[in-house]
């Protein structure tokens, strides 16, 4: 009898374990998510910006107005994400636009935040969320515009091929749930001495 308790406790604790193991995330778990938690490191510092501009959006324009900008980024404390405060004078003198970028490390997912001294709403937009795939991040979400519901769009292409630029942005809507778009914005990241 004195070996038969101590061979059910290690049988029980033998199930329990087996039990654990079978359920823990290591192997109950789809594929491994990437660790995206470096995508934005590119855009660390101050920047020069050329933007571009379409006149009027959902008019079929094809008229854009050029000017540029300035921005300076930083990472957030603790790997959660990073920060930048875009200016210029084109839409108003002292314009300043703040993006917030957090980072999932369990999705591999960036949720990115826009506030800006022009519209004073007290409160981000909705985010657009999103990653990289190579040197392409692509990230949408839902917003509205005049009034009417759209999708918006952000793609980064970081270094693009025969490119001197560090980094390319483009911004589009959508007013048909994601299946035609139309490009309103864009920029192109120089380092700021240039």
């Amino acid at each position: 009898m004195k070996y038969l308790i101590p061979s059910l406790i290690f049988g029980a604790l033998a199930c329990v374990a087996a039990s654990v193991y079978a359920e823990s995330p290591a192997t109950t778990a789809g594929p491994a998510v990437r660790d995206g938690s470096h995508d934005f490191d590119f855009e660390m510092g101050k920047w020069k910006m050329h933007n571009r501009r379409l006149a009027k959006k959902f008019a079929g324009s094809h008229d854009w107005v050029e000017f540029d900008s300035y921005s300076e980024a930083h990472q957030m404390p603790g790997v959660i994400g990073d920060e930048d405060v875009y200016r210029t004078d084109y839409f108003k003198k002292g314009f300043v636009g703040l993006t917030y970028r957090l980072y999932d490390p369990r999705t591999g997912l960036w949720s990115i935040y826009w506030v800006d001294s022009l519209s004073m709403q007290g409160t981000f937009l909705p985010p657009v969320v999103g990653k990289f795939t190579g040197n392409v991040g692509v990230f949408e979400g839902p917003d509205t515009y005049d009034g009417k519901s759209i999708v918006v769009r952000y793609t980064w292409t970081v270094n693009p091929k025969d490119s001197p630029i560090t980094a390319h942005f483009e911004q589009a809507f959508s007013e048909d749930g994601g299946k035609t778009w139309e490009a309103n914005f864009t920029n192109d990241l120089m380092p700021a001495g240039k």
